[in-house]
């Protein structure tokens, strides 16, 4: 059941009228959502349910044993078991298929297992979830969660599960805590509206530079020009930002449909001046998460050393293969830490005096220089292999004009997803507090009609979000 499908709004409803039924009967508000997460969850693939449960129940034991452990080695021994329980979970249930073919023949059984291990959707986001409430209980940032009902609800919340954002526990388990789910009118209205626009983005930009452009190009590429090549490149980091985007716009309004606030995970990325800033804007609970559990623990932090700059790279390194474990995976996020250590050297290099607000030129120059650094990362994001990767920059510097393979629907679709960037900062929550003013009725209507015209448009189902592959 895929967020962008009707059987997810129709499911959506009736969780929403559930829980508002089940709000003030003791456990019953809780115990209704976390079934009905399962149910969502188990649509996907009922085995699904194994490494959900198995991260659940041993997070939440650790979590209460770090909540009455003094003793510095025993606290470690608790963490550290929590992270090899939940990483060889999220290594057996993602990785599996990828590694087991080079590891089996050094073990002298053929060269493939006789079985294989299916693919768990979403369990590197929930296995992040979970871990960082683990490091914050550790860390005695975080209190011990009283309830295991609670915690399971707030591991397993299906608007967030397959895809984030990457929910910490300080956000929702407060919320989860309440004897009452119910969502307000406000809170309604505003969910429906991030609802209707995550749709959008995902049916009206990202699927149609997917099938009309993307799709073929990085398949083909020799049959395209540099120019057209150029505009898939383009097209596709507009296409990977209304699809995650979308996503994200999806689930946080979802969430505001049963009456809980999550964070923002996407606030204009492409209108990022440097590489930090941009991801300061893209995937907020992702890069949050590598910052404060992965780059902050490691070792080396002493201004004027190569090591902060090197701790980048790892991170990210490591952040790129979360994605999978791919050579392009990889590659991408090395080039995103290089170039965040990059960003980091020269800032260090210019801290002299007050710090200026840059000009618009300067602005603009390192607008361009960024989006296009995102832009060509990207390329080895997409693509299958590093060859695959090579073939597509080969044709793109081949310097061969020619737009005659673009549809004018994918120049539009692009300029669009550009443009969207440089909306003013305020502009959702006007339109937000426009929209919520009417009344729920007829915002529904609007909406679904808005959704109708939309598909009829797109003459086809909406394709699987991209960030369910990982």
């Amino acid at each position: 059941m895929s967020l962008a499908e009707p059987a997810f709004l129709l499911f959506l409803v009736l969780v929403a009228l559930l829980l508002r039924a089940a709000s003030g009967h003791g456990r019953a508000a809780p115990f209704a959502l976390l079934g009905s997460s399962l149910v969502f969850y188990a649509t996907w693939n009922p085995v699904y349910l194994l490494p959900l449960a198995a991260t659940i129940a041993v997070d939440f034991l650790v979590g209460a044993a770090l909540g009455r452990a003094e003793g510095v080695g025993r606290r470690r021994l608790l963490l550290g078991t929590s992270l090899v329980v939940d990483l060889s979970l999220l290594v057996g249930f993602k990785y599996f298929d990828l590694l087991a073919p080079l590891a089996w023949p050094l073990l002298g059984e053929g060269s493939a297992p006789p079985f294989r291990i299916v693919f768990a959707a979403g369990i590197s986001f929930y296995t992040f979830q979970s871990l960082s409430y683990v490091f914050d209980v550790y860390r005695r940032e975080q209190e011990p969660a009283r309830s295991f009902l609670q915690y399971a609800a707030y591991v397993s919340f299906f608007p967030t599960l397959l895809a984030g954002p990457i929910t910490r526990a300080e956000t929702l388990l407060p919320q989860l805590a309440r004897r009452s789910y119910l969502a307000t009118d406000e809170g309604v209205g505003q969910g429906l509206l991030l609802v209707a626009l995550g749709f959008l983005k995902k049916v009206a930009v990202a699927d149609v530079l997917s099938v009309n452009l993307v799709e073929r190009v990085f398949d083909l590429p020799g049959l395209f020009t540099s120019l057209e090549v150029l505009v898939a490149v383009y097209a596709y980091a507009v296409q990977i930002w209304a699809d995650f985007s979308g996503y994200s716009d999806m689930a946080i309004g979802a969430a505001l449909i049963l009456g809980f606030r999550l964070k923002e995970n996407f606030r204009s990325p492409y209108r990022a001046t440097d590489l930090a800033e941009f991801w300061r804007r893209w995937h907020i609970s992702f890069s949050t998460w590598l910052r404060d559990y992965l780059f902050f623990s490691l070792p080396g932090k002493r201004p004027g050393t190569v090591f902060p700059y090197l701790n980048l790279v790892v991170t990210f390194g490591l952040g790129g293969l979360w994605h999978g474990a791919s050579w392009t995976f990889a590659v991408w996020g090395l080039m995103h830490g290089a170039g965040l250590a990059a960003v980091r050297l020269v800032e260090s290099r210019g801290r002299r005096g007050p710090r200026k607000a840059p000009s618009p030129a300067r602005s603009l120059l390192g607008g361009l220089l960024t989006f296009h650094f995102v832009a060509f990362s990207w390329v080895f994001f997409r693509s299958a292999s590093l060859s695959q990767a090579r073939d597509v920059l080969a044709v793109l510097f081949d310097l061969r004009p020619g737009l005659g393979n673009v549809p004018a629907l994918v120049l539009v679709a692009t300029a669009a997803g550009l443009a969207a960037q440089l909306l003013p900062e305020g502009w959702l929550g006007a339109l937000t507090r426009r929209f919520v003013a009417l009344p729920v009725p007829a915002q529904a209507g609007l909406l679904l009609a808005a959704a109708a015209a939309v598909r009829l448009a797109s003459g086809s189902r909406p394709a699987p979000f991209i960030y369910f592959s990982f």
